[in-house]
């Protein structure tokens, strides 16, 4: 039989296993974004979460520490489906932009509402606009107003 320092350390490496199996059991969620404008520019993208932590509607805004998304990364590809420019918006719970804006459902796994990603800076792009009722594309000029590239009706497709 076993001992009272026997049946102990076998107790202890039991609630181990029970800990390390339910903190491997985290559900990270990834989800792929893409956005076609009316001239033919693309907008895609991934948004990861922890699953167990979110609530039902995320929102997400500004620079700093996030309160749920993980990460979120966007790619902008010109008519003839050229990377022209690529962005970490948010990189290990870290917001990069003073403008980042974002919204997202986790039940339906969809972007809502307003949406600001992507770049800030002179040269740099980003999309903007209102989930469902328009987004558009812009470039920030030297004069840091904002050039429009595209603009579409603002339908994401999620996958």
């Amino acid at each position: 039989m076993f001992n009272l320092a026997q049946l102990s350390k076998i107790f202890f490496l039991s609630i181990l296993i029970v800990f390390i199996v339910w903190v491997n059991n985290a559900q990270a969620v990834t989800v792929n974004f893409e956005w076609q404008g009316s001239t033919g520019y693309k907008a895609k993208g991934t948004l990861s979460y922890d699953e167990e932590t979110v609530p039902k509607i995320i929102t997400e805004q500004g620079e700093g520490t996030t309160n749920y998304v993980d990460n979120f990364s966007i790619s902008i590809y010109n008519s003839e489906d050229q990377l022209i420019a690529a962005y970490d918006n948010v990189k290990n719970k870290l917001a990069n932009g003073k403008y980042f804006q974002l919204n997202f459902n986790t039940q339906t796994k969809q972007l809502i509402g307003k949406i600001d990603v992507g770049g800030e800076s002179s040269g740099e792009i980003y999309l903007k606009g209102k989930v469902k009722e328009g987004l558009s594309l812009f470039q920030v000029t030297k004069l840091n107003s904002d050039m429009m590239l595209d603009q579409g009706s603002g339908q994401i497709k999620m996958n």
